[in-house]
């Protein structure tokens, strides 16, 4: 099987999960290729059995380039086996993870492929208080803050809220038919 995971990025969190996805698929014995979408303008994906697009979710939102990418290959797309996943701090507390799997992957689906993806992955975020972001990541932060300390969870604290072995286990499941 030759595999393409595409990724949309801000602060690097999708790439990550993107480069485990790749590697895991790769060590699967896959031929597999690894595409960022701010560094490719026309790529040709006719050739892959399987594509995995993922981006980050930032303010409630996938990447614009992520989503050009899917909307501008979506005929392409309906003839192979395709795969989403997000990383989203819906996905970090079990209460929210319904509504991000209907709006982040669900909806995304629905709207910009036209066969239902072969799987969705839900995946955490990462909190950094350190991180350079804009304005209004600021202002989420202060509401992350503060509901961080309401657990009794240091806020001044990197938190990474991924579970690499659920981030592997799906990647392995893409390779099985």
């Amino acid at each position: 099987m030759k595999a393409l995971v595409v990724y949309g990025t801000r602060y690097g969190t999708a790439a990550e999960i993107a480069e485990e996805i790749a590697r895991v698929i790769k060590e699967e014995g896959n031929e597999t290729d690894l595409l960022d979408v701010r560094s490719i303008k026309d790529p040709d994906v006719s050739s892959y059995d399987l594509v995995v697009v993922g981006s980050g979710i930032k303010m409630g939102k996938w990447t614009s380039k992520a989503l050009k990418f899917l909307q501008k290959n979506k005929e392409t797309l309906a003839t192979q086996k395709v795969a989403l996943f997000v990383s989203c701090g819906a996905a970090n507390e079990e209460k929210s993870r319904p509504e991000g799997q209907e709006k982040y992957l669900d909806a995304v689906a629905a709207k910009n492929l036209v066969n239902p993806p072969v799987a969705t992955g839900l995946f955490g975020s990462v909190y950094d208080p350190e991180a350079k972001h804009g304005l209004m990541y600021k202002l989420t932060t202060s509401f992350i803050k503060k509901d961080l300390e309401k657990k009794g969870i240091d806020s001044s604290k990197r938190h990474d809220y991924r579970d690499w072995d659920e981030i592997r286990d799906w990647a392995r499941g893409l390779t099985r038919d």
